[in-house]
């Protein structure tokens, strides 16, 4: 497949279980590395870098909202966005409580912010894990599923807030009516991405 998500972009990627979305999201990020072919974020390809090299473009570029909410499970809410802010962000560590809090409240779970990750329920841990992925300010945002356990209402809404952060932004979803909030909606199936 070819596939190129320009800056700024809002894009959408629907397709059946098992069509492989979810690995090519992790691909796009440097979580697996192709069998063959190549994979650039920001002009820089992945491929000839160590794993740890991987990681460090990773931190720089590229925000991460996984189906898992990926936190981790003996900090609060608000240390979880925290301890994002210092990967790259020029957020000042004594003003990283206000802005983690700022963000909690953008995806509705400011309310939470002192709630360790096994206090909140599913959908208000999707909302965290947002609220960490984009903390840091990446160039791209890569979600999957992120809303799957909200109705449809806060999904919604949950959505239209990512899409006026300004990176660009792919998210996998099986929702058709969240898959058309973006203009560019793209489809895999067999193997290939399309154009929708």
């Amino acid at each position: 497949m070819d596939f190129t998500l320009q800056p700024g972009e809002k894009a959408s990627l629907t397709g059946p279980s098992g069509s492989g979305k979810s690995t090519l999201l992790a691909l796009i990020a440097g979580l697996l590395e192709p069998d063959s072919g190549t994979v650039e974020v920001g002009g820089e390809s992945l491929a000839s870098r160590s794993e740890y090299q991987r990681a460090e473009v990773r931190a720089r570029t590229t925000g991460i909202a996984l189906q898992s909410d990926n936190l981790i499970p003996f900090l609060s809410a608000r240390e979880n966005v925290e301890l994002a802010l210092g990967f790259g962000s020029d957020v000042t560590r004594r003003r990283a409580p206000t802005v983690a809090r700022e963000l909690l409240e953008r995806f509705g779970v400011g309310h939470r912010a002192d709630h360790v990750p096994r206090h909140l329920s599913g959908g208000e841990a999707q909302r965290v894990a947002l609220a960490v992925a984009i903390a840091n300010r990446p160039a791209v945002l890569l979600a999957d599923e992120v809303v799957a356990q909200l109705d449809a209402e806060t999904a919604a809404r949950v959505i239209d807030e990512v899409l006026t952060v300004d990176i660009a932004v792919l998210y996998i979803t099986h929702d058709v009516a969240l898959a058309d909030r973006v203009t560019t909606r793209y489809e895999l199936v067999d193997h290939r991405v399309r154009p929708r």
